[in-house]
């Protein structure tokens, strides 16, 4: 639950955003939709405000008269302003239609309306410059050790947004937790609740995560209390605590080749990318490779965002991190940062019903954070 209230729309464009439009914010949100088509947003009873970029501004109108025409309830807008959902999870959900223009053009507009809305900088990777604690340029591509101490991890963690660690644990630790995830990986069935699918481009269906491990398997669990994890988490947030039950719970990220439909490779997002930011997070990733994320079998990338915040109007461009072969396997920590999935670039060797082999990874812990009124936001 929140206790966010339903935006009056009238009001808030008429009385909120010209005075949004005239800070630094708006600024940049009519930087970045320097030349765009208008946008407007029209409710179910008629009533309707567009957005229209004016030099160095953003002109907030009454009307419908815009290249993109967004219709939506009145809570489905207000979540929207809320982030409560995003333009993606606003489209999955069915909550709009569009009377003009589509998916892509409402997506085009958000991260200026998201400055808008709440003042967000707009991720610009050729104006954003990270530095190191000594104030030189950040190595985006640096990698770790537990043998690095805690304020070089969590300056670079709060810097980009991930954060790389290597041989946290070793092949000996992990054995039982392959063995359980491949037990489940078997017995695992579309529908079942405890499985996400994708389907390949020959039309089969493939198995692409396992979530809530942690109520199945004790092992896995147990991970919750582990020092060595427990210590990249507080990294980000010491108050932040592991959610077994929620939020997916632990889950494993299975990588496939030739994924045509489904959450599988996945373009830049964030986690809370459907939605949902102000109250699931602050939150903290942390994930151990299962095996090798290489070229062949699919990387994760990273863009990065000082302070963990999240990113908008993210590109392409960035920096790569993906752990390499190693006798002990890393972890990767992650603070809200846009994070991208490649595809696989060859198929490995066909194994059950002719599914390929894949790259595997675990998320072995999402943390949450106490509230004053006994319930967790992650």
């Amino acid at each position: 639950m929140h206790d966010l209230p339903l935006l009056d729309f009238d009001d808030y464009h008429c009385r909120v955003l010209p005075a949004r439009c005239a800070s630094a914010a708006g600024v940049a949100a009519a930087r970045d939709v320097r030349g765009i088509a208008t946008i407007a947003f029209r409710l179910p009873d008629g009533r309707a405000w567009r957005f229209r970029p004016d030099g160095d501004t953003i002109a907030v109108e009454l009307g419908e008269d815009a290249g993109t025409v967004v219709e939506l309830g009145p809570q489905a807008w207000s979540d929207f302003v809320h982030e409560l959902h995003t333009a993606a999870g606003l489209l999955y959900g069915g909550h709009l239609r569009f009377a003009r223009g589509d998916a892509a053009d409402l997506e085009r507009w958000e991260p200026a309306l998201r400055a808008l809305f709440s003042g967000r900088p707009i991720l610009d990777l050729d104006r954003i410059t990270l530095h190191d604690r000594a104030g030189a340029p950040l190595d985006l591509r640096a990698a770790f050790t537990l043998d690095d101490a805690d304020d070089d991890l969590r300056h670079f963690l709060l810097e980009t947004g991930y954060l790389l660690v290597k041989r946290v644990f070793t092949g000996d630790e992990l054995a039982p937790i392959r063995d359980a995830v491949a037990a489940l990986q078997e017995s695992a069935r579309p529908g079942d609740g405890r499985s996400w699918w994708a389907q390949r481009a020959d039309g089969a269906n493939v198995l692409c995560r396992l979530i809530y491990l942690g109520l199945a398997v004790p092992a896995v669990a147990a991970l919750n209390d582990d020092p060595r994890l427990r210590r990249l988490a507080a990294l980000a947030d010491p108050a932040l605590r592991p959610a077994l039950d929620r939020c997916d719970g632990h889950s494993v990220v299975i990588k496939n080749a030739d994924v045509v439909a489904g959450l599988s490779d996945l373009p830049w997002h964030r986690d809370c990318g459907l939605g949902g930011h102000p109250v699931t997070c602050p939150a903290a990733n942390v994930g151990v490779q299962l095996d090798a994320a290489t070229d062949e079998t699919g990387r994760l990338l990273f863009l990065p965002a000082r302070g963990g915040a999240p990113p908008t109007g993210a590109t392409s461009r960035g920096a790569t991190s993906g752990p390499s072969r190693s006798t002990r396997s890393p972890a990767t920590a992650r603070c809200t940062s846009a994070t991208c999935s490649t595809p696989r670039r060859r198929r490995a060797a066909a194994g059950r019903d002719g599914a390929r082999s894949t790259s595997r990874s675990c998320r072995r812990w999402r943390s949450t954070s106490s509230r004053p009124d006994g319930a967790t936001t992650t």
